[in-house]
């Protein structure tokens, strides 16, 4: 084996090492943005109870508020527009202060930030669990998304324990 083929041979090597490691790394930063998130997310009720106009319609909505300054953002989006269809007779929207996630087939993307401001959420990504009149019925950050699927199950049924049904 010459010399060059063996330097090859290592430095492929080496960047296969590297690539596992940066893997795990951000395996474990996103478990640990999840735990900050529920550690660190007082239980928050600030737009709970209160009606949105801007959200009202047909069905009971499940919006996720998104930050384009969150990166973990990002992971999130795409797990949820794949949960519109497995919730028949719940909207599903995306909402942003700006257009980075606007053009998303198969589901309402807004784009309002006076919206987004009103709403004041202390986290982003947030799911929020609205009325079909509009009025905000739970709320909560999103820890991971691998487990948003439990979250968003879970959002509506702690919305429905708090009406009472």
């Amino acid at each position: 084996m010459s010399a060059l083929t063996a330097a090859l041979v290592l430095s492929w090597g080496c960047l296969a090492v590297l690539a596992l490691a940066m893997a795990g790394i951000l395996r474990q930063l996103r478990e640990l943005q999840a735990e900050v998130a529920q550690l660190s997310a007082p239980p928050w009720r600030a737009a709970a109870g209160r009606r949105v106009a801007e959200l009202a319609g047909t069905d009971p909505l499940v919006l996720l508020v998104l930050d384009p300054g969150c990166s973990f953002c990002d992971a999130v989006h795409e797990p949820f527009t794949r949960l519109a269809g497995e919730h028949p007779g719940t909207r599903f929207e995306v909402l942003s202060p700006r257009t980075r996630w606007a053009d998303t087939p198969n589901i309402r993307s807004r784009v309002d930030p006076d919206l987004v401001n009103e709403l004041d959420l202390p986290w982003a990504p947030a799911l929020l669990h609205v009325g079909a009149d509009g009025t905000v019925l739970a709320g909560q950050p999103v820890s991971s998304p691998e487990r948003l699927d439990e979250q968003v199950t879970s959002l509506m049924n702690t919305a429905l324990h708090r009406q009472g049904a």
